[in-house]
């Protein structure tokens, strides 16, 4: 029973982490359209890989509860 609660508090925690990348990309994206540089290209694709990774270890943690 602890082992499925800590799995829970960990997926709610990446759940969170996710919805905060999604709200940076969406800014910084729409920030883009104005500010065409390298650096703020290279940022927003560092986040989108970020964003990316926390939404495979989502699907990884909510595979491990069903299990």
């Amino acid at each position: 029973m602890v082992t499925k609660r800590k799995k829970s508090k960990k997926l709610k925690k990446l759940e969170v982490a996710h919805q905060y990348l999604d709200r940076k990309v969406a800014q910084l994206t729409k920030d883009r359209l104005k500010d065409r540089s390298t650096e703020s290209k290279d940022i927003l694709s560092r986040l989108k890989r970020t964003k990316l990774m926390v939404k495979d270890a989502i699907a990884k943690a909510k595979a491990t509860l069903t299990n």
